[in-house]
């Protein structure tokens, strides 16, 4: 009888180690957690009457968790600031035609990224993405750093709409917030 109750104490500390030690996030699932949670201000989101636009300072072990492997994309980031920008139109109205053809080819001229409150960037590369969502329009928006810039400078990021009429909107990523962010070891730039 004693034997069984120690031989049950034990098993039920073994279940209570196996299931803390199960919580534990792992360091990818900890960095993606904080990058996508809107409270450490790396994700923003913006809505102006039916238009929400969500914005993310995509960092390159972001990136490489996400599917982006190759050694020389998280390489470059040293050269490049990359942002995921989302646009979702609540109403069901499609855009017109000449309207859908400006957010499938000309939408870069619509952003630019503030670094330092001195230097304006145009985007290098602004890509339309295809999620398969009906009224949403979501774009990688990359910029090409200026010589010697670091990664965690202020940044604001502009949109300037001439689609949805909700004027210039600004993303704000300030630097405390950008070193906040969790590292992965072998993932980031030297």
């Amino acid at each position: 009888m004693i034997n069984q109750m120690l031989q049950m104490n034990r098993l039920g500390i073994l279940m209570l180690i196996l299931f803390f030690a199960c919580r534990q996030k792992t360091p990818e699932v900890s960095l993606k957690s904080y990058v996508d949670d809107p409270v450490n201000k790396i994700t923003q989101t913006i809505t102006i009457g039916d238009i929400s636009i969500v914005t993310k300072f995509l960092p390159a072990s972001y990136r490489s968790l996400m599917g982006n492997k190759q050694d020389s994309i998280i390489k470059e980031d040293d050269r490049f600031y990359y942002f995921n920008v989302k646009f979702d139109k609540k109403a069901g109205d499609k855009p017109a035609k000449e309207k859908v053809l400006y957010l499938n080819f000309d939408m870069q001229n619509d952003f630019v990224l503030l670094v330092n409150d001195k230097d304006s960037i145009a985007p290098a590369i602004c890509q339309k993405i295809e999620n398969g969502i009906a009224g949403s329009y979501e774009y990688m928006v990359v910029f090409e750093k200026r010589n010697g810039e670091e990664l965690s400078k202020d940044m604001t990021l502009f949109y300037h709409d001439k689609i949805f009429s909700i004027g210039t909107v600004a993303f704000v990523y300030k630097e405390k917030d950008i070193k906040k962010i969790p590292k992965l070891k072998g993932k980031e730039p030297k």
